[in-house]
């Protein structure tokens, strides 16, 4: 297991922290608004085999954290661009909706997966 990603950002002036690993053909991805990392919930997502489709996913919620929308956005974009299966842990303890808070979300990881776009490890 290769760490790929530790950064916090800010976003509507509360942290967020994502962590990336590398892992066998695949990838971890840890999201939270709290420096002690949770399960929550659990996404996994597949790349689609066919060009042009949109990746698959499941997910399964823990400890009823209720965010669907937003773990599925984030786990099938990460898996999308990675071109490999993906598995989010999303512990989210804000009191946002999703709605506000998936685009940004997405944006700040989008930006950092752009620095490592050139990785020949990951």
């Amino acid at each position: 297991m290769r760490l790929l990603i530790d950064e916090k950002r800010e976003i509507f002036t509360e942290p967020y922290y994502f962590k990336l690993f590398k892992l066998h053909e695949s990838y971890l991805l840890l999201i939270s608004n709290e420096r002690d990392m949770g399960i929550g919930s659990v996404y996994m997502s597949l790349p689609s085999t066919i060009q042009g489709l949109p990746p698959s996913s499941a997910n399964y919620g823990l400890f009823g954290m209720g965010r669907d929308l937003l773990g599925k956005v984030i786990s099938e974009q990460c898996s999308s661009f990675l071109k490999a299966p993906t598995l989010l842990l999303l512990f989210l303890k804000t009191k946002l909706k999703d709605e506000k808070i998936v685009k940004p979300l997405v944006n700040a990881l989008n930006d950092m997966l752009k620095t490592i776009e050139n990785d020949p490890d990951k």
